[in-house]
Parts: structure tokens; sequence; C-alpha cells
């Protein structure tokens, strides 16, 4: 890996999933990140040149019908967007793709058989394939430092292995995940984040923008609870792993 401008297939390789490869996607895998800088929305562009006039949704995929879905979405075969889920902005759904309840997706590429439980916030970013997300989870996509949120105009950087970082060129980025990545209830990714193939952050980590290496597993920095018995005995406190 060269630390000075890691590839995009030194995170995740689109051409891992077959569809995104049929789509021409796989383009990307040897480019340096920063030269792409909107991943999310390059590998959108370089899909719907590929499919053409043909359907933006499969007609195996399953959208139900209390769904929004955008006309800028591309939907794979047998995937499903199940009800009061958005999914808008130039995102592009894998085959085998599962996103769940009251989801918002935005800007963002799902690889093949990706999961989202209910209530994922997921935007600007590019999930590989077979990751699952529980529910509540959160990848945030700008700074704080914006005076403006609702148009930022300050330059996402994302984390480089050294701990160094650089810049995506972007106002909104969100995260890179690798393929088979877990993550618990209530896990958050601020921009920036770059997350290794097959890692499992456990419920209620937060993860800022950081590079975290392959099969790699964070837990939040305690893990404990207190048992209060119900007549009088003595508290007792026992370790208790995140899950």
């Amino acid at each position: 890996m060269n630390d000075a401008s890691p590839l995009l297939g030194d995170v995740l390789r689109l051409g891992d999933d077959p569809h995104l490869k049929e789509w021409g996607a796989d383009a990307l895998d040897e480019t340096p990140i920063a030269e792409i800088g909107d991943v999310s929305g390059a590998v959108y562009d370089l899909v719907c040149a590929s499919l053409g006039d043909q359907p933006r949704i499969h007609p195996s995929a399953y959208v139900s019908p209390l769904a929004c879905v955008h006309d800028d979405v591309v939907i794979g075969p047998g995937a499903r967007v199940y009800e009061y889920s958005t999914v808008r902005g130039r995102t592009v759904i894998s085959g085998g793709a599962h996103i769940g309840y009251g989801c918002e997706v935005s800007r963002s590429v799902l690889s093949q058989g990706t999961i989202l439980s209910h209530r994922a916030t997921v935007g600007y970013s590019v999930l590989g394939r077979d990751a699952y997300f529980a529910a509540d989870v959160v990848i945030a996509v700008c700074l704080l430092a914006n005076s403006d949120m609702l148009r930022p105009t300050k330059t996402v950087h994302y984390a480089l292995p050294t701990g160094r970082r650089m810049s995506t060129g972007q106002p909104k980025w969100g995260a890179l995940v690798g393929a088979g990545v877990r993550a618990g209830v209530r896990v958050t990714l601020g921009p920036g984040a770059i997350v290794g193939a097959a890692s499992v952050l456990h419920a209620g980590v937060n993860v800022s923008t950081t590079w975290i290496p392959p099969h790699s597993t964070l837990h939040q920095p305690t893990t404990g609870y207190q048992i209060i018995p119900t007549q009088g005995a003595s508290c007792a406190t026992k370790p208790h792993a995140s899950t």
C-alpha cells in the first residue's frame, strides 16, 4: 500500500462484487482514493453509463410501496428496500443488498449482500460486500466546523494508515467500509473514516476520522454494568462484553 496515495482497492475492491464489476465500477479499484474524490458519485456515473437505457430498478428487486426511492437510484437484482426507508442522491444498491425499515441512504454504494438493519443513516459512503450494519448506525458526512451546516464548504479529509490525513476535495464525504465488516447498534462513523475488511465494531462505538486496519475489533473504552438488587442486598458490578 502506498501511504501517500492509497488505492481504493486497498480498502475494498469493487471488482469482487459481480454486479458492480459487470457495470464497470471495478475500473476504480486501481485508482488512488485522492484522485477519485467523490467515490460514490464516480461509481454511480460508471454504473449509469454501463446500464444506458436499461431500467434502473431490476425486475427482481423488491421496493416497498411505503419506501421513497428517487429516480437517481440504481437497484440491482434481488435487492430489497423496506417500509419507510428513503434512498436518493445518486445511489447504487447492488444485488441482494437489504435496506431495512426507516433507513436513509443518500449518494452511497451498497455492495452485494450488504445489510442495513433498522433506522440506519448512510450518506456519501461506499460499503463493501456482505457488510452488516445494525440498528441506528450513523455515518456522518460533514464537519461541525462549517458555519452553515446546510451548505458545508469545509473539505473533509480521510485517514491514512500512519495517522495522517489526506484531502478528499469534497465538503461532504462519509466512509469507506471494507467487505464483511460488522457494526453493532448505535455505531457512529465520522466523516473520512476508513474501515478495513472483516472488522467488528461493537455496539456504541464512535469512530472519528480514523483508518481501521482489516480484521480489527473495536469496543467502547469501558464495558460494564451495575446490578442493583431489589431487596436490599449489596450492589455488584460485573464485566460485560459489548456485542
